[in-house]
């Protein structure tokens, strides 16, 4: 497993829980002090292809795009305009995650500061913090949690605009991204 702790993983217990607001406050608060990269990953499972939006036909085994619209309809483009520096979108089939990650670190230099809105990511990378966002009602969880549930440092609770514990929790220096116990 890969160890970088300049990257930080914000994982979804359900669908529109508010991790991409999450991540949007998080680069508004920090990204003014340095160059924030992010990456918002979906899997491609059957069933699945229509939630994530309009993005061309499903690849055969992974696609990365940069993003460069700042219209904040899509996720990625939201991290645009918060005030990250890159923000990226792959789309991967579970299998092929480890070779979609070594294709984007083609184009992104592995120590920059980097935001990942994903779930998978942790069965493959170690980060300085792996943070889940979960609703605070009652849903069921995605299936794919339940692999990297015992990984998560930080639980938040949101009803997709106000988090418990506070993103002000959430910090990052030399070492990595790292969390104030409140």
């Amino acid at each position: 497993m890969t160890e970088l702790k300049n990257m930080l993983i914000v994982g979804g217990a359900s669908r529109n829980v508010g991790k991409t607001e999450l991540v949007c406050g998080l680069i508004r608060r920090l990204g003014t002090e340095r160059d924030i990269v992010t990456l918002k990953i979906s899997g491609i499972n059957p069933g699945n292809d229509t939630l994530h939006g309009n993005h061309g036909p499903l690849p055969e085994k992974f696609h990365i795009l940069e993003e460069t619209s700042r219209e904040g309809v899509k996720d990625s483009s939201k991290m645009l305009l918060a005030g990250a520096s890159k923000a990226f979108y792959l789309r991967t089939r579970d299998e092929y995650l480890q070779e979609a990650m070594k294709s984007f670190f083609s184009v992104t230099d592995r120590n920059s500061v980097i935001i990942c809105e994903s779930i998978i990511l942790r069965k493959i990378i170690s980060p300085g913090l792996f943070v889940l966002v979960k609703s605070n009602r009652e849903e069921s969880m995605k299936r794919s949690l339940g692999e990297v549930l015992h990984l998560v440092d930080l639980t938040i609770v949101s009803d997709g605009q106000n988090f418990s514990p506070p993103p002000s929790v959430i910090g990052l220096n030399g070492r990595g991204w790292y969390y104030n116990n409140y």
